[in-house]
């Protein structure tokens, strides 16, 4: 009677296993679907694909001869032609300089110096310029301003130096850069351009890392100009390995996301940004071959290319998680928005060797703006410095920028504004000492 017993029980669990495994198999999640059968659009390519030229590049280069210096960014005809002279030109004969002092920086009496807006890695430089063949890998791990100096007299070649303020060291070579050229079209047009004033920030580095503000009040234009949406279904098949096996839901605020399950893709800002995750389970964030520069930048290029003009602006290496940031750049600067999240920027992580997260705008820039007759006056390098030291820890600035503030008017047309922006901690904030003082008097 027991081993009846026994047998039939075994056999209930037995039945109960099979039907538990066929409801876990067969199981689908209950998702709002926003039709009856969702349609995608097939993986094609949005975008262009670059280089890394068009994306690391600087964002101002300062003219010395003497005591005289004046500041070009890209708005400047002069700042494209200059760097592409540089990008043409043969570096060799390199040589590390450990002992260097502060003011061997500027030991030449005319130099231009090239500010990139976040420190580049030495294995992207070397992908960058044009280095001489048997040149050994340069021995800096990141280089953030290059110098490129005239010592006068009948020398035929052009100094050049790599600065590395993290590391204080500065690696020392020649360029065949054109002597005549770089003399009379550019240290002799110096007058043309911004007479700027050297500030020198407060932070650890045993080498003074000097940043350039305007002397005096400085113009730049406001835009307006339309943009077109881009479609975020043309992001699942990009994003999505198997999109057969995508299910579309609304959240809670209405906005459209995507999963298969695992990896979720959002659309955000009222239609104006996609956020993607891809969940990766590490305890460490493992060693990569490729510097994750060159891994985010890999990943953009092949999940739609770029749209507008973009240029590395950070990057972070950490124990769980790399990231790097591609911000538009609309005539030449930096584009930020005036609240909420950042909409003007390409932001890709990587963790366990792995693409986790990637964000971006659903919107692209029309070619030509529709009005740039307006202008606005920023107030002069000094006052900014005065009303930043005034607002947040000096100690902490690490960098001051002009850039435009962005507002989107509807759905289609933005407005740009210039305004002072000031690096603090790591993140940029808007600064206004006109729009304050004005507000204190009122």
């Amino acid at each position: 009677m027991k081993e009846r017993i026994k047998s039939w029980v075994l056999t209930v669990l037995v039945a109960l296993s099979v039907f538990l495994t066929w409801q876990l198999w067969t199981y689908e999640p209950e998702y709002d679907s926003l039709s009856e059968e969702s349609t995608y659009a097939p993986n094609e390519e949005l975008g262009e694909e670059r280089s890394l030229q068009d994306v690391v590049e600087p964002d101002q280069l300062v003219i010395h001869n003497g005591e005289r210096h004046a500041a070009l960014n890209a708005t400047d005809d002069l700042f494209s032609s200059f760097y592409d002279d540089l990008l043409e030109s043969r570096i060799d004969n390199l040589t590390l300089d450990q002992n260097f002092e502060d003011d061997e920086l500027y030991d030449s009496p005319r130099a231009v110096e090239v500010i990139y807006p976040t420190p580049i890695p030495s294995e992207v430089m070397e992908q960058i310029l044009n280095f001489e063949e048997d040149t050994p890998n340069l021995s800096l791990d990141t280089i953030d301003r290059i110098l490129v100096q005239d010592g006068g007299g009948d020398t035929e070649s052009l100094q050049v130096q790599f600065v590395s303020h993290e590391e204080s060291f500065v690696l020392e070579g020649e360029t065949n850069f054109s002597l005549s050229e770089f003399r009379e079209q550019y240290i002799l047009q110096m007058n043309d351009y911004t007479s700027v004033f050297g500030y020198e920030l407060e932070n650890d580095a045993s080498v003074t890392e000097t940043i350039y503000l305007p002397e005096d009040p400085v113009t730049y234009n406001t835009l307006s100009d339309t943009s077109t949406e881009i479609d975020y279904n043309n992001f699942v098949g990009l994003l999505f390995s198997e999109s057969d096996y995508v299910e579309q839901y609304r959240q809670d605020n209405q906005e459209a996301s995507f999963t298969d399950g695992n990896r979720m893709m959002s659309v955000e800002e009222n239609g104006s940004y996609l956020t993607y995750v891809n969940p990766v389970y590490s305890e460490n964030n493992t060693d990569s071959q490729n510097h994750v520069i060159n891994t985010t930048f890999q990943f953009v290029n092949s999940r739609g290319g770029w749209n507008d003009h973009y240029r590395l602006y950070d990057w972070k290496e950490q124990s769980q998680e790399d990231t790097s940031t591609y911000r538009m750049v609309v005539a030449g600067l930096p584009i930020f928005t005036s609240s909420g999240a950042d909409l003007t920027s390409i932001n890709v992580s990587r963790s366990a060797g792995q693409v986790s997260e990637y964000s971006r705008p659903l919107f692209t820039l029309d070619d030509t703006p529709i009005d740039s007759r307006g202008s606005m006056e920023l107030v002069s390098g000094q006052e900014v410095i005065n009303y930043a030291e005034d607002q947040f820890e000096p100690s902490q600035l690490e960098d001051f920028q002009v850039g435009y503030q962005m507002e989107k008017q509807d759905s289609l047309v933005v407005r740009f504004e210039p305004n002072w922006y000031v690096k603090y901690d790591g993140a940029w904030y808007p600064v206004n000492p006109k729009e304050a003082e004005e507000t204190e008097e009122g």
